[in-house]
C-alpha cells in the first residue's frame, strides 16, 4: 500500500509540511507515517570550542526525548484530524536516514519541511531536504514555511 512519509523536525516549515501530508492522507486514503530523526550536536567547530561542558550522555537524552515530543505531537494533529499515523525516531544522519526509512516502507511520497536558509546557511548547516530530493528513491514534496526571514531571525 502506498504510504506518505512525513519527515518533522517541529520547525516551522515541518508544521507546514504536517498540514500538506495530512491533507494528502485524507484525500488519498494513504497511511501516513511520521518519522524524526535526532543526532547530537555539533560541539566544537570552526575553531571554536564550546564555553560550558555538558556530559554526553544529557545531549543525548535531551535530543532523544525532544525528537519523541515533535513526533507524538505531529502523530497528534494528524489525530486531531482524523489520520490514525504510525511514527518512528532515528538516530544518525537526517536524510540519510529518512531516505533509508523511506526505502524501508515502501514509500509513496515523502513530504518534508524547507527551512528557506539562503545559501550561507545551506553551506554551513546543509539541507536535509536538498539532501532527500538528491537521494530518495521515491517523489519528494517540499512545503516551505510562511513564515519570513524576519520571523526566523527574531526567533
Amino acid at each position: 500500500m502506498n504510504t506518505i512519509l512525513l519527515a518533522t523536525d517541529g520547525s516551522a516549515s515541518a508544521r507546514a509540511a504536517t498540514r500538506e501530508a495530512i491533507e494528502l492522507a485524507t484525500a488519498t486514503g494513504w497511511p501516513l507515517h511520521v518519522l524524526t530523526v535526532w543526532d547530537l550536536p555539533t560541539l566544537a567547530g570552526y575553531g571554536y570550542a564550546p564555553g560550558a561542558y555538558v556530559p554526553v550522555a544529557e545531549l543525548r537524552d535531551a535530543e532523544q526525548q525532544h525528537a519523541g515530543e515533535v513526533v507524538a505531537r505531529a502523530v497528534e494533529v494528524a489525530a486531531e484530524a482524523g489520520i490514525t499515523a504510525s511514527s518512528s525516531v532515528r538516530e544518525g544522519i537526517a536524510a540519510d536516514e529518512i531516505c533509508e526509512a523511506a526505502r524501508d516502507l515502501q514509500a509513496a511520497l515523502i513530504v518534508i519541511g524547507a527551512h528557506g536558509w539562503g545559501a550561507f546557511k545551506r553551506l554551513v548547516f546543509g539541507s536535509v531536504s536538498t539532501g532527500v530530493l538528491h537521494h530518495a528513491a521515491c517523489p519528494v514534496l517540499v512545503v516551505r514555511s510562511e513564515e519570513s526571514e524576519a520571523e526566523r531571525i527574531a526567533a
